[in-house]
């Protein structure tokens, strides 16, 4: 006796779609059913154009899978009523063998794909499959794109505070306008402290005005590696150096149509400095390596929390971008300096974070709103987010109390200062709790001052400040001054 044979039954590769079979053939209907069927997906047949507009409006199959002759209105004509009725079904067209020219007509009126006659089932079953990859992709895409959209509204710039209320509206004025559609768009640059919500607002300029349906690409100018960013922004062509195998678009050129987010851009080398400036300003790139420009259509947000007119006087951002950059300009205000809204935004992120957990987190103590406010929140909305992801966790019943905050305010004792004085006579002081200069930005201040009441005279300020006249002169180079210098006599 012959052994049994094993049936092995497999899961299908994808999941179980539902799909609409329009074939007036009733043997090649039933066939293809089978066979459909077998691979697990919900298959339903009808025999004419009429049945198939109305089986789709009942039950809004995935996939129609649409036979060109038939009695009554053929599939072109089908394909046409369903584009037009909105339907989201992918449609394959099925003409006979050699008809490319319905083929093309099917294409440009909307069919997924087209299969010829006779079918070959196996070739059937790999067109549906890749038609339900592109499918399941493009909802994902649709998705991230809902979710960012929704979390990038006018809405989520939260306030009562004049300032905020000056900033919407602001926003308000700029997305009506058709000047961020224009294909030499206003550049702009937003200022403010680290966590005050640049990003945001850049976002919800994009998504709230006529962009919005191309892409938002933010570019952390700290994050891309020096050998690395212009290649990154601008693209490369094959060859270009060791790891360029291909041509590669650039984060510029991605953004085709949408919104470049310069973030951070103080701190960008200023070596691509002088690059970005003609991709601002003529909207040209050209690739590493390459020979040919491209012209873009983007608009440029820039953000930074960095003092860029100190950074142009230490010769480490040009002039001439900066000015570029701020054809509009926007300052976000700390959230000490606006302290009526932090109640509304405590709200907020305790409403947001006690839904992402699950938990049943929905007040504060007065005590914790007095220390909230009382708090100078230097890392500012940011900081107030995170401390409320924290504080929804820790909290052991339904209201946060001021222990769950995990805040203190520094005290005047606290507070990291420093007097150089000569003779009891202060000379400098410095409050490194709040905006401190950095040590470039004060030895640039110094040599400055120096060099003016010596008349420019190297030797003369050399001594003044204790160092050689070649550190000086090293230094004035650095800082990309004119020394003016003079012959010393003394």
């Amino acid at each position: 006796m012959a052994p049994h044979k094993k049936l092995i039954l497999t899961t299908p590769r994808h999941p179980m779609a539902n799909i609409l079979v329009v074939e007036d053939e009733q043997v090649l209907g039933r066939n293809v059913c089978e066979a459909l069927r077998f691979s697990g997906h919900d298959v339903s047949v009808v025999r004419t154009g009429e049945e198939a507009l109305d089986v789709v409006d009942k039950s809004a199959p995935d996939i129609v899978l649409l036979d060109y002759r038939l009695p009554g209105i053929d599939g072109l004509e089908v394909l046409r009523n369903l584009k037009s009725r909105g339907a989201d079904a992918s449609t394959i067209l099925v003409t006979a063998h050699g008809n490319i020219d319905i083929a093309v007509q099917a294409m440009r009126s909307g069919a997924s794909d087209f299969l010829s006659k006779p079918l070959d089932l196996k070739e059937l079953q790999i067109v549906i499959s890749r038609e339900l990859d592109r499918r399941r992709l493009s909802g994902q895409l649709n998705y991230f794109r809902t979710r960012e959209r929704a979390g990038s509204g006018s809405e989520q710039i939260i306030g009562s505070s004049a300032s905020i209320r000056e900033l919407n509206r602001f926003i308000e004025r700029l997305v009506s306008t058709p000047a961020l559609s224009s294909k030499e768009s206003p550049s702009m640059l937003i200022t403010g402290e680290t966590g005050t919500g640049k990003d945001l607002v850049a976002r919800v300029l994009h998504y709230a005005g006529p962009r919005r349906e191309g892409q938002f690409v933010h570019v952390n100018c700290t994050a891309l590696p020096d050998h690395l960013v212009e290649a990154e922004l601008f693209g490369h062509v094959k060859g270009a150096f060791t790891d360029a195998r291909s041509d590669k678009r650039g984060l510029l050129e991605f953004a085709e149509g949408g919104t470049v987010f310069l973030d951070e851009i103080g701190h960008m080398e200023p070596s691509i400095q002088a690059k970005l400036l003609q991709a601002v300003e003529r909207r040209i790139i050209r690739p590493v390596g390459g020979t040919t420009e491209r012209k873009i259509d983007v608009h440029f947000i820039a953000a930074t929390n960095r003092d860029l007119e100190s950074a142009i006087q230490t010769g480490d951002f040009r002039e001439d971008l900066y000015h570029r950059l701020r054809t509009l300009t926007v300052h976000l205000v700390p959230l000490r300096e606006r302290r009526e809204d932090i109640d509304l935004l405590a709200d907020h992120f305790l409403a947001l974070h006690a839904a992402k957990f699950g938990l049943n987190v929905n007040g504060f103590t007065a005590r914790a709103r007095a220390a909230m406010r009382a708090y100078d929140w230097p890392g500012n909305v940011r900081e107030l987010a995170h401390t409320l992801e924290s504080a929804v966790l820790f909290a052991d019943g339904p209201t946060v109390d001021a222990n769950h905050l995990g805040i203190v305010q520094p005290s005047a004792d606290d507070t990291a200062t420093l007097d150089v004085r000569v003779n009891d006579a202060p000379l400098i002081s410095i409050d490194f709790s709040r905006d401190c200069p950095t040590l470039d930005e004060i030895e640039f201040r110094i040599i400055t001052a120096a060099l003016e009441y010596s008349k420019h005279n190297l030797s003369r300020a050399a001594r003044i400040l204790g160092v050689s006249r070649d550190a000086i002169r090293y230094r004035v180079e650095k800082f990309n001054q004119k020394s003016g210098d003079t012959e010393d006599t003394a």
